[in-house]
Order: structure tokens, then sequence, then C-alpha cells
């Protein structure tokens, strides 16, 4: 893995073990409850995460059709159509195993290619990378937070 590679690869998996640390010892019930005003479950958070860094890098980087392995987008899914723990843990680390695949792939002189997002407009490899980086982080820390608020800190 080239140096850019390996400083995206150290970026997800910097926080990975502290996340996995307050999710699994939780039940179904716990996955599943949502805290006050409208926010997400951890059930949600970490599917979305699985859900960003698979498809955002599928669709800018790779020009592929978006992939939902649960029939749709967390977006839009009821809370009885999630997936249980087990099978939201498993797409986590095989998105993660994906993109341990692609960046190993990736050479370093691609991190600067442009791309473009419909939302975000011009971004370079490096920044899309970045963006997964951080949406990782930002969930990570909602989950935290939620499992605070579960009384579990």
């Amino acid at each position: 893995m080239n140096t850019l590679a390996k400083l995206v690869w150290d970026g997800l998996e910097f926080r990975k073990p502290a996340m996995l640390r307050l999710v699994e010892p939780l039940s179904e019930e716990q996955m599943l409850w949502r805290p006050p005003n409208q926010g997400n479950s951890i059930s949600w958070q970490v599917w979305h995460i699985g859900e960003v860094e698979d498809n955002w890098v599928r669709a800018l980087l790779y020009a592929e059709p978006k992939r939902y392995p649960f029939g749709g987008s967390v977006r839009v899914a009821a809370a009885n159509q999630y997936p249980s723990k087990a099978k939201i843990l498993e797409y986590f680390c095989e998105v993660r195993e994906i993109s341990r695949k692609r960046l190993e792939e990736t050479p370093e002189s691609d991190f600067d290619r442009a791309v473009h997002d419909d939302h975000y407009g011009q971004l370079t490899v490096s920044q899309v990378w970045g963006g997964v980086i951080t949406s990782f982080a930002w969930h990570a820390g909602q989950i935290a937070l939620t499992n605070r608020l579960l009384g579990r800190a």
C-alpha cells in the first residue's frame, strides 16, 4: 500500500476498535433505540457508515452502480426492515475489507485525480477518501453518544 493509501487506511481503522467495543455488547433492542429529537439508532449509524464507505467510493471513484445488500438504503428503511446486529456488523466488516483492497490497488498518482459529486462539485480522489474518513469518525462519535444516552457510558 502506498503512502497516501496507508494514510487513508490508518484514518479508517483508527476509531474502529473503539466503535466495535461499544457496539458488540449491545442487544438488538439497544441497537434499534433512538435518542430523543429524532436521532438515529446505532443500527442506523453502523449501516450508514458501511453504505457511505462503499457507495460513495463505488459511484465517484469507480463509476459503478451503488450496492444495497439489504434491499435498499438505510436512509429509507423503516426500523422493522433493519437487518440484525450481526448482519449489519458483517456488512460493515465486508465493506472495510473492500476499502482495504481498493486502497491497495490505487496508485499514489490517482489521489490527485478529479471526480464530480452532484452535491460537492469537483473533488479529488483524496478528498473523497477524506470524506469517507470523516463520515466514519462523525458517525462513530454519534454511536458513542447514543451509547451514553442508553446509560452505558
